[in-house]
């Protein structure tokens, strides 16, 4: 747990957290223009998937709280496995995602203080060699502090479609 300004502190996300975490990630997705965001279905699966991971060792969710245990912020991170390459020698990525914020909490530093705090998890916990993200035009500016770099290649995506 980190200590900020105003009684803000920042702690790692457990069970009693998930209705919270899914608030964060459809802010997020709304930002970013993603639809389908007010959708039922999507938020389902992502709740089952937080029930059976958020206190795995494959994922960490760090979330600002203000002094009244409301959530103003959070940050994800993700582990994903492939074989070893050039890039990463050992095969093991960090994705970090789901960094939000909610609009009254904002231009505090609790968004970095998330991001520091996974940041934190996959150099301490796990195996991650390589940390990647997609960022927003609004979020580049943190994740460049943070040591981020642009990739060589851009992500491109294929939505395969299944019944």
């Amino acid at each position: 747990m980190t200590d900020l300004a105003d009684g803000w502190t920042t702690r790692r996300a457990g069970r009693a957290d998930i209705e919270a975490v899914l608030d964060l990630r459809a802010l997020m997705f709304s930002a970013m223009g993603v639809p389908g965001v007010e959708d039922p279905a999507w938020r389902a699966a992502a709740r089952s998937w937080f029930e059976a991971e958020i206190d795995g060792a494959r994922c960490c969710v760090v979330l600002a709280v203000d002094p009244a245990g409301r959530v103003g912020a959070g940050a994800m991170g993700g582990l994903r496995f492939e074989a070893p390459s050039p890039v990463n020698p050992n095969g093991v990525w960090g994705l970090l995602n789901n960094v939000a914020t909610h609009p009254e909490a904002r231009r505090r530093g609790l968004a970095r203080a998330c991001v520091e705090g996974v940041l934190a998890w996959f150099r301490e916990d796990t195996r991650a060699s390589v940390v990647e993200l997609n960022a927003t035009g609004e979020g580049a500016g943190l994740y460049t502090d943070l040591g981020f770099a642009p990739a060589a290649w851009p992500a491109m995506r294929l939505r395969l479609a299944r019944p």
